[in-house]
């Protein structure tokens, strides 16, 4: 047995429980806990109420929560032959058939398979996740970080910054010099979307909040400019899009990817986008008031909007390779096992300097790379890479 931490009934704050220890299939690996990143979307889940969408509506509650995890191999299937006990793994937020038409062209994050309406399941979202001692994934869906590495502060990879990187991704042949990107919410996601801009194109970057201390964050990582976004009034917010059509000089932004998902964010997103540019949709917001009316004046003409879905193994390995090189700033903060009511508290009341990670002990020994044993080293707890 083990000890875990459960969503048990939609509606309710997660439960402490004993659950049997996983066993590995043949193609999978058993993963020792070393960090399990936690995100607002688990409080949305908590938060649902029987039958609500986007949750309640396509999953079944009585699961494990944790979808950003990293750990030690603990266990090895029998097929699998390139990986080691003792290593450090991440573990790619979103599991993949390998079958559908998405998989085999490369698309494993719109995979068929585990799509349940406008979300799609997995670990910590409708099946088992790593808010536990031990986590069991396919070895496919697995980086490997090596020996020297302690995985904790790449928890947050496997899904804040990974998902911030595909979005960027997928309009980043777009930002030429010259040209010009806004990032809407500059949370979890979005200090990793200030990042990659910066990392791959050479865009002017503007970034927008409604917190001042995040908006210094995002200075500090690479933004140009600033935009303080006031919400509860038209007038307050018209004023924000007005400062970016200035800093613009009335051209509008190429790339808009909006973090949040709001109403008034979308509203923003239409008004401040050019012709032949492109909105990048991320934040799911609950309620129904957070859309977009699309139309002739609503919308630059030309201007493309897509909805970005998490990401995909590549993804997430170029992220951890940027990472591993010293390239991203990695924020943190760090609770105990026994500190999970806490940290979702802390999460909820939007009190927290970095992403909430859930940290497990390290184990003692570890196999090295040559297949000895050997004591871990001690980790350096980072909020910089």
């Amino acid at each position: 047995m083990m000890k875990a931490f459960k969503l048990v009934h939609w509606g309710q704050p997660g439960q402490y429980v004993e659950i049997p220890k996983p066993k590995p299939g043949p193609n999978d690996v058993l993963i020792r806990m070393r960090a399990a990143g936690l995100c607002r979307s688990d409080l949305d889940m908590m938060d649902s109420q029987p039958g609500s969408a986007p949750y309640a509506s396509s999953v079944d509650p009585d699961y494990v929560l944790g979808h950003e995890n990293s750990g030690y191999v603990a266990e090895l299937g029998s097929n699998v032959t390139d990986l080691r006990v003792g290593e450090a793994v991440v573990v790619h937020h979103m599991p993949h058939c390998g079958n559908c038409a998405a998989c085999t062209g490369g698309f494993e994050n719109y995979c068929q398979a585990f799509k349940r309406g406008a979300i799609a399941t997995g670990r910590g979202c409708g099946g088992d996740g790593g808010l536990a001692e031990f986590l069991v994934a396919p070895r496919a869906e697995l980086i490997s970080l090596g020996f020297d590495v302690d995985p904790a502060d790449y928890a947050p990879l496997t899904d804040a910054a990974v998902t911030a990187y595909h979005a960027v991704r997928t309009a980043v042949q777009r930002l030429k010099p010259g040209t010009s990107a806004a990032l809407i919410g500059i949370g979890g996601l979005g200090m990793y979307g200030v990042q990659f801009v910066k990392l791959l194109s050479a865009a002017q970057i503007y970034a927008v909040d409604t917190n001042e201390d995040r908006l210094q964050v995002a200075r500090e990582v690479g933004a140009d400019a600033t935009v303080l976004f006031q919400e509860g009034s038209e007038e307050k917010e018209a004023a924000a899009g007005d400062e970016i059509m200035r800093l613009t000089r009335g051209r509008g932004v190429d790339v808009i990817v909006d973090f949040v998902g709001s109403g008034p964010t979308l509203q923003l997103a239409a008004r401040i986008s050019r012709p032949q540019g492109r909105v990048v949709l991320v934040g799911m917001h609950p309620g129904e008031q957070s859309a977009l009316a699309v139309g002739w004046g609503r919308l630059a003409t030309g201007c493309e909007f897509a909805i970005s879905l998490g990401s995909t193994r590549q993804d997430l390995r170029e992220v951890c390779a940027l990472a591993m090189q010293g390239k991203l700033r990695i924020d943190v903060q760090r609770f105990g096992f026994d500190e999970i009511p806490r940290a979702y508290a802390e999460l909820r009341a939007g009190h927290l300097t970095g992403r909430a990670v859930v940290v497990f002990p390290k184990p003692e020994t570890t196999t090295t790379n040559d297949g000895t044993l050997s004591r871990q080293k001690a980790g350096l707890i980072r909020s910089k890479l």
